[in-house]
């Protein structure tokens, strides 16, 4: 606030409302890395101060606020990031939500603690959940030819090795906004909404159907392997996507159905047979059941006729190899989805 005193604890500063945004935006970064390292108390009440406050933040700043709080570098251990929730979090929040894009995997980490954690719980954490929802379902603006750093990022192998391998196709028009609508799927079953949103932006994206394509034949191929999903209590996991490319590829094959070609159905089943499995092909384990259900259940969306039929004819395949409790239970219900559809 202007004309404000508010100083570092324990040096001697300049206050807060003689700073201009820049100036604000650097004390801030400073108080937050001192909170992290727990060097010097009583700097909540700036910290909070600054949250408030609209600092122009851009991406790159949001994102080391964020980087100390989840991840391999944090400055915080996991159970001090619980302790500290209130302090360290609120100018994080900020900080995304007035930057252009923001590291929405390690956004969606803090969520994940905020909901684990017994004093964020409730009431108690209510504000700052919202705060974390809405930046969530936030889709980042979009610049031609640039392909956002959430989108296919780098906390596993598969992102990486689908800008590498379609980095033209990635960026060409309209097809940023439609892979950014495809990454806030955070559940099996889409709304009406997201879906009308989805065939629309498939429809603007240039080669719309071939990035479908290409994207669902390298998650159907993926090696499993040890990635980083940002958990504050599982640094490391093994799988084929982590968190947001999972999000991502749960879009992809929940709009997948909605494209009229011969590869769609035999694409989706080899999805959810790979998904669906462990890496020596059995049933016993599974690679990634969240792309395993959401592939079984587009198959549940197949039409009547033809396409019904090997949809079909896949669910049968599925259900005799994978033993992962909640996939049979959605290849039931796929197979009972395409029953009731009419011919």
């Amino acid at each position: 606030m202007a004309g404000n005193t508010t100083e570092d604890p324990g040096a001697a500063m300049e206050p807060l409302g003689t700073l201009d945004a820049r100036g604000r935006r650097e004390r801030a970064l400073a108080l937050h890395l001192r909170a992290c390292r727990g060097t010097e108390r009583g700097v909540d009440a700036a910290l909070a101060e600054l949250s408030a406050q609209e600092l122009d933040w851009s991406t790159e700043e949001s994102d080391v606020l964020l980087a100390r709080l989840v991840g391999k570098d944090a400055k915080v251990a996991p159970h001090e990031l619980q302790a500290a929730f209130r302090t360290l979090v609120p100018i994080a929040l900020a900080a995304a939500e007035q930057a252009e894009e923001f590291d929405r995997a390690r956004l969606g980490s803090l969520r994940r603690t905020a909901e684990s954690s017994p004093a964020l719980r409730g009431d108690a954490g209510a504000a700052l959940r919202d705060r974390m929802d809405a930046l969530l379902r936030r889709e980042p603006p979009f610049v031609p030819g640039r392909l956002p750093h959430h989108l296919l990022d780098g906390l596993d192998a598969y992102g990486p090795a689908m800008r590498a391998a379609h980095a033209e196709l990635l960026t060409g028009a309209g097809v940023p906004p439609f892979l950014g609508h495809c990454a806030l799927l955070d559940r099996t079953r889409p709304t009406r909404t997201w879906r009308r949103r989805a065939a629309v932006l498939l429809t603007e994206a240039a080669r719309g159907d071939e990035v479908v394509r290409r994207l669902l034949e390298g998650i159907s191929t993926q090696p499993e392997h040890r990635m980083s999903d940002l958990d504050p209590l599982v640094m490391a996991t093994r799988g084929i996507a982590g968190s947001t490319n999972t999000s991502l590829v749960r879009g992809l094959l929940r709009t997948a159905p909605d494209i009229d070609a011969d590869w769609v159905v035999p694409l989706v089943g080899a999805v959810a047979l790979h998904a669906g499995t462990g890496p020596d092909g059995s049933g016993g384990s599974c690679r990634s059941r969240p792309l395993a259900t959401a592939a079984v259940a587009a198959l549940g969306d197949a039409c009547g006729g033809a396409r019904g039929e090997e949809a079909a004819r896949w669910l049968g395949r599925l259900s005799g190899t994978v033993r992962n409790r909640p996939v049979v239970k959605e290849i039931t219900e796929a197979l009972e989805s395409l029953a009731a559809s009419p011919d």
